[in-house]
């Protein structure tokens, strides 16, 4: 299976999506 640039691009937005979100949702709980 060849990996296209397609598909690394979604396994990052997958892997990044999350994350800014926990990170996001942190700052704000935090702040408060």
């Amino acid at each position: 299976m060849a990996i296209t640039d397609a598909q690394v691009l979604t396994a990052l937005v997958v892997a990044l999506v999350p994350a800014i979100m926990a990170a996001l949702l942190g700052s704000a709980l935090s702040n408060s």
